[in-house]
């Protein structure tokens, strides 16, 4: 068994996507499962929302615990523009195994993320001048690549853009096309712990001499009912969302009242059934229902986590009186959130519509299918729903 542990819920579910462009058998839980014996198991350990302490504890108790599954190898996915706690779970993971070595690949070269010189790139951009300044728990306000990890001089981590053998200590590697990834994944046998992004999980399995799959998709049904929860604030969703609100209804948004309200409060709870009765009463004139974050609504006043797991429990009113049979979510937080509420633990991966974009079948309610994105990726056509 292979086993990735991800920091957070729609990276798992890209690094799923990825096992089965592979041809592997692949179950992602949100949970360590005692009953899982596919071929990789993709745990999503939420470290991303926690704090730097509640990280560290959190992959301290999965790499001791998922030791039952003998895996041939463990692999960390972080973050694609290096935001969470990367250099903490890492050693962390490392002193738990013993391990010496580290190669850290997080860029995505197909997607235009790479690493030239010592700085983060999107595309022509540098990443403090992207959407990422604004993230909500890591604004990017540095594109240097140290800064971006808040590495110490005692972490000893080193950016190399060749590989300088023998390979020792934490390693960042400029990788900008594909052609760089290949040529540190031939070395990868040298390394204890590999870490990274999905491109760099797909090279490994490349290396290790998996070939790639004919893609299928399951047909899409036109008569279900489907619920779109976006949680992010990155601007082309946004502006997407808002565009179908004015032109064809079917859009729920965050009232301010709970943003502002006591979470115990009596009106807190009114003004969430509020909004869930908006919801369900929607469904009676779309097929397609979004709920989302309003551009101009004030949300200073309550943190990333409360936000998300406010989305979540009105999801929750929701699912008690809607059958829903397609879940669309946007945003890893909000993705994480919901499944804690409802709750859901164990996924069944079914397909990989684009990278990073992958549709789950959930084991404790196999008849709901979750697809999953991160914000900061765009909906590709074949997810129809998501088409607003």
């Amino acid at each position: 068994m292979i086993l990735v542990i991800a920091d957070d819920l729609t990276g798992a579910a890209e690094i799923a996507g990825i096992g089965l462009r592979y041809g592997l058998k692949v179950r992602v839980c949100t949970e360590i499962n005692q009953e899982a014996t596919e071929d990789l198991l993709v745990i999503s350990a939420d470290t991303r929302s926690l704090t730097k302490n509640q990280a560290i504890t959190k992959i301290e108790y999965l790499i001791q615990t998922s030791q039952q599954y003998k895996p041939s190898l463990i692999y960390k996915k972080i973050d694609s523009v290096l935001r969470g706690h990367v250099l903490a779970e890492i050693k962390e993971i490392q002193h738990s195994l013993g391990q010496k070595n580290c190669l850290i690949i997080p860029t995505n070269p197909s997607m235009g993320r790479r690493i030239q010189d010592g700085k983060y790139y999107i595309g022509d951009k540098l990443a403090h001048e992207t959407a990422f300044a604004h993230d909500p728990e890591f604004p990017i306000q540095d594109s240097e690549v140290m800064n971006m990890l808040r590495a110490k001089p005692t972490d000893k981590v080193q950016i190399l853009a060749q590989p300088v053998l023998p390979l020792q200590g934490t390693i960042i590697a400029e990788v900008s096309q594909k052609e760089d990834l290949l040529k540190w994944v031939t070395h990868s046998a040298q390394i204890d712990l590999l870490v990274g992004g999905a491109e760099f999980f797909a090279s490994i399995l490349s290396n290790l001499g998996y070939n790639l799959v004919e893609k299928t998709f399951s047909p899409q049904h036109t008569a279900q009912k489907c619920l779109y929860v976006s949680g992010t604030t990155f601007s082309d969703s946004v502006e997407k969302i808002q565009n179908h609100a004015n032109q064809q209804g079917g859009v729920c948004y965050l009232p301010k009242e709970p943003t502002t309200q006591p979470v115990d409060s009596e009106e807190f709870n009114q003004s969430l059934n509020r909004w869930a009765s908006n919801i369900i009463q929607c469904f009676s004139q779309h097929q397609v229902v979004v709920m989302a974050i309003e551009k101009q609504l004030d949300t200073t006043k309550i943190s990333p986590a409360g936000l998300a797991k406010l989305m979540a429990k009105v999801v929750k009113k929701v699912l008690n009186q809607v059958h829903l049979e397609e879940i669309l979510i946007e945003g890893g937080a909000t993705s994480a959130a919901i499944l804690a509420e409802i709750p859901l633990q164990n996924f069944l991966p079914t397909e990989e519509f684009a990278q990073g974009v992958i549709r789950m079948q959930s084991l404790e309610r196999p008849s709901t299918y979750l697809t999953l994105k991160p914000g900061s990726y765009a909906w590709p056509p074949a997810v129809t729903y998501a088409q607003l």
